[in-house]
């Protein structure tokens, strides 16, 4: 499913909670997760041949594994971003709610945001 599609499955409250737990600034940064929400859902999606693959990774510096997605994954425009197929191996334990709230965070920390976004970014970077 390509994240367009994955995200307007989707209102924001039903993911949020997942995003607090990922990113526990998140509660005092609510308007400017929701205004990325906004913004991608009002986007036309750019085709795009590349996937956004969740699978069993390796923290470097600690050894300890965890389900996610390659940064690599996310460095695009926002447009590109929701144009990429979102899959995830067998062997990954991530339901639909927690891959959304994943894809929120690193598309605003990683993906780059259109200009009338950088109010917000700035906001979200600064703490």
């Amino acid at each position: 499913m390509k994240l367009k599609q994955l995200l307007e499955t989707f209102d924001f409250d039903d993911f949020f909670p997942e995003v607090c737990v990922m990113y526990p600034n998140a509660r005092r940064h609510k308007r400017e997760f929701m205004r990325a929400f906004n913004m991608l859902f009002a986007m036309q999606p750019q085709y795009s041949k590349k996937a956004i693959r969740y699978q069993r990774m390796t923290d470097p510096d600690s050894g300890n594994m965890y389900f996610g997605a390659q940064d690599s994954c996310f460095n695009a425009p926002w447009e590109l971003l929701l144009g990429k197929e979102v899959t995830k191996d067998k062997d990954v334990d991530l339901d639909e709610t927690a891959i959304v709230a994943n894809c929120l965070l690193n598309i605003v920390f990683l993906g780059k945001h259109p200009q009338e976004y950088e109010d917000s970014y700035m906001k979200l970077v600064r703490g």
